[in-house]
């Protein structure tokens, strides 16, 4: 804004751009402001850009108040969770009731099967105050409501922390809950239904609860370590409206698609731990440690470290990262089904997202202080690179007119991201 002021080459309009920036600097001074742009590109696939803002103050007596903003544009191509196959593959877009006609596209021989036009867009808006209760007590209430064409969801939450020992040790211990109403483009497929037949209904719903107990100690001065467990339990309708999945004879061609089906109830349970070790005035690392498993039969195990390097004059600092992730499948996920067989479970799904993966993401970030305006009396300017490379652990056989297909094609993405903090 002050720039745009600057611009500005009349008398009186710089009058005016003086003192309406004298205006935004009062305002901002009792605020913080992280702000952020982020392009993300996957191969072939999604491309999104997201402007994020972030706005927090602190109070005299202890309380805050933070409040945040998020808007995605998504667009590209979305697998549809078909499998790839020798001969060319027409599919109705989600709008589309047959597969003749305007709303369809189709695949090549040999390319994994998606939908060209996908696009999206989501806007979601929170909000959180922290108050103090006591000297060692504070409590914390906050929500969240985004929207997107399809997809509604709202989530209110509520923690309380005690701190004890020194004000060395704080315990937490948190509740949300999550309610999300889906208008799937065309109406929600019945699940496990014929795709051919475009069987749909009206919109669902599903709700999440979700609770969280944590602990974290200093350790000495340059050690601080946070342990934390939580649950989380969703039920209603967790099916992906968008999702199909092949039927295959024993040549391996494709004779049909079934859209997917998915249990109505799923409990996740997790484990974090953090350590954040300040080894010099320079350098500090963070490590952290998340393990997770739910009844869909889905492990999944995390590892990420943080480094960061700060030059001599403290305006400067490099953050270089590297994260580990890898899931097992759910004990539903099909990548195919063979058309003389039936499914043990009554549930399948081959979303690729619910399968055996792993993946490795690598990342630096800048960041440089400039004079500014905001809370701190200063500004941070960051820029953040990061290349994601998944891939996947399927071993299912396939018939061999299958074979030497590229059926489990991995993903790479990159993603650039410019902050803002003031």
């Amino acid at each position: 804004m002050a720039a745009s002021c600057a611009l500005l080459s009349a008398g009186a309009a710089r009058s005016q751009s003086s003192r309406l920036e004298d205006t935004v600097n009062e305002v901002l001074k009792d605020w913080s402001v992280d702000s952020a742009l982020a392009y993300y590109h996957e191969n072939g696939r999604i491309q999104a850009i997201e402007p994020v803002v972030d706005v927090s103050r602190v109070y005299a007596d202890g309380s805050a108040l933070n409040f945040n903003l998020t808007f995605d544009a998504l667009s590209g191509a979305s697998p549809n969770g078909a499998l790839t196959s020798r001969a060319a593959q027409t599919f109705a877009s989600p709008s589309g009731t047959s597969l003749t006609g305007p709303h369809t596209y189709t695949t090549a021989p040999g390319q994994l099967p998606v939908d060209p036009k996908y696009h999206d867009q989501r806007l979601a808006v929170g909000g959180n105050w922290t108050l103090p209760i006591t000297r060692t007590d504070q409590l914390s209430i906050g929500g969240k409501l985004s929207d997107e064409h399809d997809f509604l969801s709202a989530t209110v939450n509520a923690s309380i922390a005690h701190d004890f020992n020194d004000k060395n040790t704080t315990l937490s211990f948190g509740v949300s809950n999550e309610y999300d109403r889906l208008s799937p483009i065309g109406g929600a497929p019945v699940p496990g239904s014929d795709y051919t037949l475009f069987e749909k209904t009206g919109g669902k719903t599903k709700d999440g609860v979700a609770g969280l107990l944590g602990v974290t100690q200093v350790m000495t001065r340059n050690w601080l370590t946070e342990f934390n467990i939580s649950v989380d339990r969703f039920t209603g309708y967790l099916n992906d409206p968008y999702k199909i999945t092949s039927i295959i004879d024993s040549a391996g061609d494709t004779t049909g698609y079934a859209y997917e089906s998915r249990p109505d109830q799923r409990v996740r349970k997790s484990a974090y731990w953090e350590n954040r070790v300040a080894w010099s005035s320079q350098l500090s690392t963070a490590l952290s440690l998340r393990y997770m498993s739910d009844n869909w039969a889905v492990r999944s195990d995390t590892a990420q470290l943080h480094l960061r390097w700060v030059w001599a004059d403290r305006d400067r600092y490099i953050e270089p990262t590297i994260r580990w992730y890898r899931q097992t499948e759910a004990d539903f996920y099909t990548p195919f089904i063979l058309a003389a067989e039936t499914s043990t479970t009554g549930y399948q799904s081959s979303d690729s997202r619910l399968g055996p993966f792993q993946a490795l993401t690598y990342g630096v970030k800048f960041a440089k202080k400039i004079a500014g305006p905001g809370a701190s009396g200063g500004s941070e300017i960051s820029v953040r690179a990061e290349y994601y490379q998944q891939t996947y652990d399927v071993r299912v056989p396939v018939p061999p007119g299958l074979q030497g297909l590229d059926l489990y094609p991995g993903l790479k993405a990159f993603l650039v991201q410019v902050g803002w903090r003031f």
